[in-house]
């Protein structure tokens, strides 16, 4: 798993810093302006939004395959997160339903905020509303060990939630001069915490029925 971790951190690093550095000089260079359109960390069909899909992708797979080899529902519960985070980064979820909410309900603008960034945290809020009622049923029928396994993606989940939402609203509000900064916050914070949870996924896939199996050894007096 460190390994994995190191490689896909090494790559993830990367192309934070190629989108920087070339963010910099956009203006200057051709070369740069190319590398930054290509490697923008929110653009979509970018060569940084599909690696971050591919690695929601993986790590939502390797859940199902560790829920394939042992009963737990806390592996269900994990996967149909990351599956939710995959099927958001691809399918736009959040921003389209965003739009749509926002225009159907007419939502206001206030404290700096529209319609659009009012109808995301309202998407937001209803895929959260779903997760909430799995990891309900998940805890509800959790076995030895559960904890242990959600605890380390529940951290990495944290960060998603500081970047994707938090970054996300803050950067509507921030003046144009910080765009780039916000963007490596909120972009690239999102893309490391789906490196880390596609690491842990992966070491979770390796090693859960040896895990599951000394939680539910009786312990010694």
């Amino acid at each position: 798993m460190r390994q994995v971790l190191a490689v896909l951190l090494c790559v993830t690093l990367g192309i934070i810093l190629i989108f920087s550095l070339s963010g910099i000089w956009d203006d200057r260079f051709a070369v740069a302006h190319i590398l930054h359109h290509n490697f923008n960390l929110g653009l979509d069909s970018s060569v940084a939004e599909k690696f971050n899909h591919g690695l929601a992708f993986l790590a939502a797979f390797f859940l199902l395959i560790a829920r394939l080899q042992v009963r737990s529902r806390a592996l269900v519960f994990l996967t149909v997160l990351y599956g939710a985070i995959w099927f958001d980064d691809s399918a736009r979820y959040h921003e389209r339903a965003g739009e749509k909410l926002g225009r159907a309900l007419d939502l206001p603008y206030r404290f700096g905020l529209g319609p659009q960034e009012y109808g995301e945290l309202l998407a937001w809020a209803i895929l959260g509303v779903i997760l909430a009622l799995v990891f309900l049923w998940s805890w509800a029928g959790r076995r030895g060990g559960d904890g242990g396994v959600i605890a380390p993606f529940f951290l990495c989940f944290v960060l998603l939630a500081l970047c994707g939402i938090g970054a996300d609203m803050l950067h509507n509000v921030m003046p144009p001069y910080l765009d780039l900064l916000m963007q490596v916050i909120e972009d690239g914070g999102e893309m490391i915490a789906v490196t880390l949870s596609a690491a842990l996924a992966f070491g979770v896939y390796r090693n859960v029925k040896a895990y599951f199996d000394a939680m539910s050894e009786p312990s010694e007096d």
